[in-house]
């Protein structure tokens, strides 16, 4: 293939019934082909190297307020928001906002709440032992993942149903219908904005062994976030803290029932524990197309030759599955030494998100263990 000649690449159809049908079957037949594909959104990255090489590379950046301004939304709460999150951050201010937040999970370390989040696991499960079945998802994975973020980060348990309805409002600003439900999506901005500065001027005067704690108090008043940083980062937890540790528990009890033998092994050696975290994110993972990013300037990239704002729509479901990174990849295998997956980024942006991930889904595989 030519540099920049991204007609000759076959076209991947993630809309497809196809491809929801068995995305990974139809992932492997286009990663052997080449290392990308065109796609409706924009040109996949599809093998572990290049997709590893385009998360960490400082010339691309994720959508930011791009899908707002396509809408007609130049100003106002939702584009605010948009540009303080940290994953929409860049450069300087990217480090800056990683370095708070790293600092933050670091003094109030995921480890030293380990005994909780088990404490947490098994009072669900005691509740459903004595009925012999239940809705995994309902009646534990989703009670769970709340329950432990809601302590660690320092929220209120009572505020958990009107923030799922907040979370219910905000996902749509992500989508193609901002624009349409505009005044809902807003109202709910500046609702959860009263809570989160009412939270923190709490925290401010009486701190407690809490992130929003650590987030709001610090000796120098340069390390610490500002108002709209805050909001961002509380929304960001609230919205994508839960759901992603949920849906990951669900795709992880589906990978050890198709599997009885791993689930066996799990079992009789807790020490497997943490592998099990990681092959099940790398395996069944409940992200298979990740935030696309865009370049910021024009560039020739692995052989690709691309415009300034060019759309580059990561893979990391077929990524994980590399032959030329992982042995049997397409083999589900709690005791294999793997490289790492690429599910959370690969990258330094993610380490406290990976650590937050792992810690709460190796209480999960230990409580299978015990349970």
């Amino acid at each position: 293939m030519s540099p920049g000649d991204a007609g000759v690449l076959p076209f991947l159809d993630l809309y497809g019934a196809d491809f929801q049908a068995r995305p990974h079957e139809v992932l492997r037949a286009y990663r052997e082909q080449h290392f990308c594909a065109r796609t409706p959104l924009g040109i996949a990255v599809l093998r572990y190297a290049e997709l590893q090489d385009l998360l960490a590379h400082r010339l691309f950046r994720t959508p930011a307020t791009d899908l707002l301004t396509m809408q007609g939304i130049t100003t106002g709460p939702m584009v605010e928001l948009m540009s303080a999150l940290l994953l929409n951050s860049h450069g300087e201010t990217h480090d800056r906002l990683r370095r708070l937040v790293s600092r933050a999970f670091t003094l109030r370390s995921v480890e030293s709440f380990r005994p909780r989040i088990a404490a947490i696991a098994s009072e669900l499960l005691d509740d459903i032992a004595p009925r012999g079945s239940c809705d995994f998802m309902a009646d534990f994975a989703e009670p769970y993942s709340s329950r432990v973020l809601f302590e660690f980060v320092g929220i209120p348990l009572t505020a958990m149903e009107k923030i799922t309805k907040w979370n219910a409002d905000i996902v749509l600003m992500f989508g193609f219908e901002a624009a349409a439900n505009a005044p809902r999506i807003e109202a709910t901005l500046r609702e959860i904005g009263s809570f989160v500065d009412e939270l923190a001027a709490q925290r401010r005067r009486e701190p407690r062994a809490d992130l929003i704690s650590a987030l709001v108090t610090a000796e120098d008043a340069s390390n610490l976030l500002t108002p709209a940083e805050l909001r961002a980062m509380m929304i960001t937890l609230l919205s994508a803290g839960t759901g992603t540790v949920s849906r990951q528990l669900g795709s992880g009890l589906a990978a050890f029932v198709e599997h009885p033998a791993q689930w066996q092994a799990l079992a009789e050696n807790r020490q497997l524990a943490a592998p099990a975290v990681e092959e099940v994110i790398r395996y069944s993972s409940s992200v298979i197309v990740g935030l696309p990013r865009l370049s910021t300037e024009a560039l020739l990239w692995n052989g690709l030759q691309l415009e300034r704002g060019a759309c580059l729509v990561p893979i990391p479901g077929a990524a994980n599955r590399d032959p030329a990174v992982f042995t049997d990849p397409e083999r589900f295998d709690i005791t294999q030494q793997r490289r790492s997956h690429l599910t959370l980024g690969g990258a330094s942006t993610t380490a406290w998100g990976r650590r937050w991930a792992g810690r709460s889904c190796k209480r999960r595989c230990c409580c299978w263990r015990s349970g």
